[in-house]
């Protein structure tokens, strides 16, 4: 991890934005304290973000109080309280914000796509659960830019020009599968047969101000509810 994040730090996405890579764990592999503590030494793997795959049988174990199992290829190289390492990394998350946790096993029950693929990981940010060679493609819509008479009694945000504009990015975004270069075959074969996109928003705060409701009260909670079951 330490050379691929070195390789990682001279490559600029799109010629100006740092590279991201995702480095993800499952909770019983012998190696899971140490990825828990990475990120603590100053400097280190600074181009990854690192996440624990946590099973439903870890938290099983964690609510039960039983021990758990460090294991590879079936040997079992350590046996620990579960409520022990489930604390050890709360207290990663809270002190040094790393890791995160995905939990793989509820993510690949509701994935639509579990007849043929098994989620491995997701995209540095977790937008995106994705497959061996899964690709991540995002895209957001500025809801500021869709309010009308900003700052005035009547603004509102304008539910027709965004009926109008989101099918039009999903249909950009869907050009995009097509018209992008993959270093692997495989890489292209996943996009292209399975064809994710994931378009969110961004100016959702800015949004709401202008239409004179504070971010997280009731009123806004219930706006963005709207505006996002429109999108």
């Amino acid at each position: 991890m330490d050379v691929w994040d070195a390789m990682c730090r001279t490559i600029m996405s799109a010629g100006s934005r740092r590279g991201a890579m995702m480095g993800v764990l499952r909770c019983d592999h012998p190696d899971i304290e140490a990825f828990i503590d990475a990120k603590q030494e100053a400097g280190r793997l600074r181009m990854f973000n690192l996440s624990v795959l946590v099973t439903d049988a870890f938290m099983d174990a964690v609510k039960a109080g039983d021990s758990w199992e460090l294991s590879f290829e079936g040997e079992v190289f350590k046996t620990l309280p579960a409520r022990e390492l489930w604390d050890k990394i709360m207290h990663a998350t809270y002190a040094y914000a790393e890791p995160g946790v995905i939990f793989i096993d509820r993510i690949n029950k509701r994935n639509n796509l579990h007849y043929c693929e098994t989620i491995a990981a997701t995209n540095p940010c977790g937008e995106q659960p994705l497959p061996p060679y899964g690709a991540c493609l995002l895209g957001s819509i500025n809801l500021a830019r869709f309010v009308k008479n900003p700052f005035e009694e009547n603004a509102e945000l304008d539910m027709d020009e965004l009926a109008r504009v989101v099918p039009l990015a999903v249909r950009m975004m869907d050009n995009v599968v097509d018209a992008s270069k993959f270093p692997l075959p495989e890489q292209e074969h996943e996009a292209q047969a399975k064809r994710r996109i994931g378009l969110g928003v961004t100016g959702l705060a800015d949004a709401l101000i202008f239409c004179g409701l504070r971010y997280g009260s009731p009123d806004a909670v219930a706006m963005t509810e709207k505006w996002m079951a429109a999108l």
